[in-house]
C-alpha cells in the first residue's frame, strides 16, 4: 500500500497518542477538522500543506506534510493546568528526540521518513484575560514531516 498523506497525518496522530500519554494526564489526539466537545485540552494535529521535493543529491522525490501541533482548550482549575503543562512538556520531551521517524499503526518506524519540529515562543499563550476562574491554552508548534514519495507501509 502506498503512504498518502492522509495515510502520513493520521499515523503521526496516532504516534502522538501512543508516545506522549502518560499516568499524569491523559489528554486525546484528534486530526482536524474533527468536532471535539471535550473539556480540558486536547492536542490537536492539523494539516498546512503538503508538497512534493526532488532532491537530486539523495536521487529520489520525497512528500513533505507541514503539520501543527497544538495543545488547545481550557483550564478550569488547578488540575486541569497541570494537565495542559504536562501535556505541552511530554511533546516536548518526544518531538526533541534524536532521528524521530515517522512510524506505522504497528509502531513500526517508516523508512527514510524523518519528523522535525520548529517552534517560536511567540506561538503560545496560557490567558484569559476576562477572567481568573478559566484559562485558554494553545500551544502551538509546526512539525514538518518528510518520507518517501510512493512508499509502502
Amino acid at each position: 500500500m502506498r503512504l498518502t498523506s492522509y495515510d502520513a497525518l493520521h499515523a503521526f496522530a496516532q504516534q502522538l497518542a501512543r508516545r506522549i500519554d502518560s499516568s499524569e494526564f491523559h489528554t486525546k489526539v484528534v486530526v482536524t477538522p474533527s468536532s471535539v466537545s471535550e473539556k480540558g485540552v486536547v492536542i490537536k494535529v492539523s494539516l498546512l500543506k503538503t508538497f512534493i521535493e526532488n532532491r537530486p543529491i539523495a536521487a529520489r522525490t520525497t512528500r513533505t506534510l507541514r503539520v501543527r501541533v497544538s495543545v488547545a482548550g481550557t483550564a478550569e482549575s488547578m488540575t486541569g493546568l497541570q494537565q495542559a503543562l504536562a501535556a505541552i512538556e511530554s511533546l516536548d520531551r518526544y518531538l526533541l528526540s534524536d532521528d524521530l521517524r515517522l512510524e506505522s499503526p504497528d509502531g513500526e518506524d517508516i523508512p527514510n521518513s524523518r519528523i522535525i519540529q520548529a517552534i517560536s515562543q511567540e506561538d503560545s499563550f496560557i490567558d484569559n484575560p476576562d477572567s481568573t476562574a478559566v484559562q485558554d491554552v494553545q500551544d502551538d508548534r509546526i512539525i514538518t514531516i518528510t518520507i518517501p514519495e510512493g512508499a509502502d507501509t
